[in-house]
């Protein structure tokens, strides 16, 4: 979905999902310079959004923890680029208002160092290397002219061993027409997984009961979540402004039903405040 203007051609707000939540600090000078790099070689008016936000610890947390946001599109050796925290896409076709492509999510699971005690005490989840394929359908002026509507799919699986599972995806976004200097869009998204994927992060095998004190507990496929956001972008000039996202979202099932989750919080908040700067000329 396009989040654009005419201050800034064809440049787009992206939306961020609750699972790319973590450490960037890192890798984010690197992607910046890196994009920044291929959108000024190719003159096309990308963009990158900048700054804090806070987050819960871990799906079905009560605590909540700083972390940084990045959000940008940009070209990659001539593929489009779309960065959302922890989640990538790579758009590999594209043909009247079709997209389709490669997609992959990053998630740094939990540790031993998170508030809640008996989570503590509990067997600590790797990071997760997660990948799949998107597709995605644009409808533009639905209701008002330049506003837009959104479907995309998504499927993943682990490649690295973490939880061995696979989820997707499905979400609608509808962005309105610039009104004045703010531009909005909502969204809205479900997660489906399979018994594997809610175990690894719900579940409560006989080893963690015993140490953690919950009772033992086994998740089975089900909706994880639904997810509703908001995307604010306040515009001072054709290449600086501000973004703000509001996001809430509501575990489900065997989700909302685990120990872990009783113990913590099934709604989970999202606040994540922004720099947008447009790359290239």
């Amino acid at each position: 979905m396009t989040f654009s203007n005419t201050l800034m051609a064809d440049s787009r707000f992206i939306r961020l999902r609750s699972t790319w939540y973590g450490r960037l600090h890192a890798i984010t000078p690197v992607l910046i310079l890196t994009l920044a790099n291929q959108a000024q070689a190719q003159n096309d008016p990308q963009f990158i959004i900048l700054g804090p936000a806070l987050t819960t610890e871990y799906q079905g947390s009560d605590e909540y923890e700083a972390v940084p946001m990045l959000i940008s599109k940009a070209r990659l050796f001539e593929t489009p680029i779309e960065i959302e925290g922890l989640t990538a896409r790579a758009e590999l076709f594209q043909h009247n208002h079709w997209k389709a492509g490669l997609t992959t999510e990053l998630d740094f699971g939990r540790d031993s160092e998170v508030e809640n005690t008996a989570v503590a005490r509990m067997e600590e989840i790797d990071s997760a290397l997660n990948a799949g394929i998107y597709l995605s359908r644009e409808v533009p002026d639905l209701l008002l002219n330049d506003d837009a509507l959104e479907f995309r799919m998504a499927l993943f699986h682990d490649l690295s061993n973490a939880h061995q599972g696979a989820y997707g995806t499905l979400s609608a976004s509808y962005e309105l027409p610039l009104i004045l200097p703010f531009k909005v869009e909502f969204e809205l998204e479900t997660t489906y997984a399979n018994e594997d994927y809610m175990n690894t992060y719900f579940g409560v095998n006989p080893t963690d009961a015993a140490q953690s004190g919950f009772e033992d507990y086994q998740a089975s496929h089900s909706f994880r979540d639904i997810s509703f956001n908001t995307n604010i972008g306040i515009f001072t000039s054709p290449n600086w402004g501000g973004f703000v996202r509001l996001g809430v979202s509501q575990l489900l099932a065997d989700a909302e039903d685990s120990p872990i989750v009783k113990a913590g919080d099934s709604t989970q908040y999202f606040v994540g405040l922004g720099v947008f700067y447009r790359l290239g000329d």
